[in-house]
Parts: C-alpha cells; structure tokens; sequence
C-alpha cells in the first residue's frame, strides 16, 4: 500500500480514483490546472456500464432529477428516414439504465467529500522519476517533493504523459471534426437519435425534458469546402440537408456556447511507467462513437484504486495493467469501428448493405453496448 499519492487532474477519472482512494483509506492530493471547479458548458452520455460504476462508487443517488433516462435510440438517415429503434429496456439491459446528463452535475457528484482535497489553479511543471518514487514540481510550492505515485488523469492530450513519453507520436487524429453543445429545447419530446448522411453524422441526447445534449461530426476529406472560423456556421453549412429535428435545433443555438475539435484517440493505451500511472482518457483516449469514455475512466479507476488498497505500488500497476489492457483494447476497437463508414465512400449496394445490418442488429453504438453487456472478457 502506498502512503502519498498525487493525482493530476480534477476530472471524471482524477475524481473516481479519489473517491475510491478515500473508501480505501490511502492519502492523496489532487491538483488542477483550471481556476475553478466550473467546466465547459456540455453535456455526456452514461450507456449502461458507465451507470453500473457510478452506482458502485455509490454517488447515482446525487445525480436524482438532474438526467434524463433514454428507453430508446433511433437510427436514421439524413433524410428523417428511420433504418432502426434500438429498445434499450430488453435483454440483455432489462436491469440496466442509460442516462444522459450535464456533465457539471457529473462533476459535482464526483467532487462531494473531496473540495479540501482539490487544489484549483496548480499545474504540474516536471515530473522527475527516482528509484521508488516521482519527484515532481508544481505551481503550488507546498506541494512539491516525492511522491509514492503519480497519477495521470489529465485527459486525452495529457502534458503528464506528452512530457514523460517526450519525442514520441502519442495521438491518432482521425481527420474529422466535430462540434457538441447543450441546448434548451422546452418540451422536446425526443428520445437519443442518431441522424447519419454520407460522410457526417448528428447525435441528440435529452438531458432533461427542457435540454437536448448535442453532437455533430464530419469527415473533413469529404466537406465540399474549407470550414470558417464560427462554429454555428460551420454546423449550419454541414448538416443543411438534415431533416427535423436538426434544423429547428440548430435554429435555437444564437448565443450557445459551441465547442468545436478534433476527433481523436490514443495511439495504444498505457497504464502506467515506472511509478507514474495512468487513467482515463490520458491512459485510453477513444473514439466518441459508442460513449465509452466516462465508463473506461470509471472503471479503470476503480481497478487502480482496488489494486493500491491491496498491494505495494509496482505490484499494484501491474495488476491494474493486466485486468484492464485486454477490455480497453476491445473496446477501443468497437469504438473506431463506425469510424469506417465515414473515411470510405460507399455505393448504393454498400449503402444498402449497411442499412441491412443495421435493420437487423441494430445502431452501431447499441450493438457495441449488447457486446460489453454479454462478452466474457467483459462478464467475469
């Protein structure tokens, strides 16, 4: 077990291994770059699994009234015409609950218990390895010293790990943009939709009956023309041919904040080098496609914390790495696997094909889920 542990980042996968670190009753401090606990204005989808973690760190009761339960998900073109609704209470999820929700009162939840431990505006400047521990140097001077273990939990483009793998190529960038936001839509009355053209795509996710969380993507290699420098433009110019409900949507956004990226991910995931590990997006970054990240920061920081509760610190990065590097590869695959259908132009009779398969065995993102759901690797 180990004494003195810090966490880089105050997010969902710095704030889970928190938790369970106090559970466990292991010290640690949290630092966090950003000046304070607010966070960019968006929302997140919790599928099934993400949902079986959060009520096993025993915070889901903190979320009541602040998400929207989806029953099911609708898959369709463009064109408003449906290929396929994915029922979302039959097996093998009749026990389960998919939820979506603003991911602020995520992080609120998360943070309950740890605002004392959270130390805002600090930024790690150099992490330096020794034999048994991290010598690190931060902008809080009174945090500086040697740590037992340091914990990366900075997110997909982590500085921790940019500077500790320093030289080597860390990110995949898929070569397509994207756009999410929350808008207040009174009255919806819509359930999760996926609206799919040739090379773009458009996710709705309620968070409430009054909020619709929302995510947009395009294969930059297919737009007709450069994209501008204002994001709703670029939103209305993609996805113009897009049927309701995405044209009154987009009509509600004056004034929204808009985040506008890149898609990317994580060359190979990494659980940890020499006494410095880590978790979340900064361990396994992937693709947005089947809703994975906030289950694998969840999960991977609940197995970290397990794993530090019983063992000394290098046997317990090793336990972590191998009961979490074969699940995250498998999904990682699942995850970029719909990313296919965006980089190759498809004919009338692939197309046709592809709405087939998605007749039959349902939305992409649905027959993910039904495989973590019942995959042993996954079950046992």
């Amino acid at each position: 077990m180990t004494s003195k542990i810090l966490i880089v980042g105050a997010g969902i996968a710095g704030l889970s291994l928190a938790q369970w670190l106090k559970r466990f009753g292991l010290d640690f401090e949290i630092i966090e770059k950003k000046s304070s606990e607010d966070i960019e204005k968006t929302g997140i989808v919790l599928p099934f699994n993400a949902v079986r973690e959060i009520k096993k760190l025993g915070i889901f009761d903190r979320l009541a009234d602040q998400y929207h339960q989806a029953a099911n998900v609708t898959y369709c073109k463009n064109n408003g015409k449906v290929i396929n609704i994915a029922r979302l209470t039959d097996p093998p999820f009749e026990n389960d609950q998919f939820i979506a929700l603003e991911r602020q009162a995520l992080n609120d939840a998360l943070r309950e218990g740890l605002q004392k431990k959270v130390r805002y505006n600090t930024e790690l400047l150099s992490a330096r390895h020794d034999d048994d521990s991290v010598r690190i140097t931060c902008t809080n001077e009174l945090l500086n010293g040697s740590y037992d273990l340091l914990v990366a939990a900075d997110g997909l483009n982590s500085l921790t790990r940019q500077e500790n793998f320093e030289g080597q190529e860390l990110i995949r960038d898929h070569n397509v943009v994207c756009w999410r936001f929350v808008v207040a839509h009174p009255d919806h009355g819509l359930q999760p939709l996926q609206m799919v053209g040739q090379a773009d795509s458009f996710m709705v996710f309620p968070i409430s009956s009054d909020a619709l969380y929302c995510y947009g993507h395009a294969y930059e290699n297919s737009l007709p023309h450069p994209l501008g420098d204002d994001p709703l433009e670029n939103l209305k110019r993609v996805f113009s041919g897009y049927r309701s409900p995405l044209p009154d949507i987009l009509e509600r956004l004056d004034g929204a904040e808009i985040i506008a990226g890149r898609l990317q991910s994580v060359i190979k995931p990494c659980f940890f080098d020499r006494r410095i590990a880590f978790v979340g997006d900064a361990a396994n970054g992937c693709s947005p496609m089947i809703q994975q990240g906030a289950a694998l920061a969840l999960a991977g920081s609940r197995c970290l914390a397990d794993a530090l509760a019983m063992q000394n610190v290098d046997q317990a990065l090793m336990t972590y790495q191998e009961r979490r590097v074969k699940k995250v590869e498998r999904i990682i695959r699942y995850a970029d696997a719909p990313l296919s259908q965006f980089r190759r132009p498809q004919s009338w009779m692939g197309r046709g094909f592809h709405d087939i398969k998605i007749k039959t065995l349902g939305p992409p993102n649905v027959q993910a889920w039904r495989k973590l759901a019942t995959e042993r690797l996954f079950t046992t």
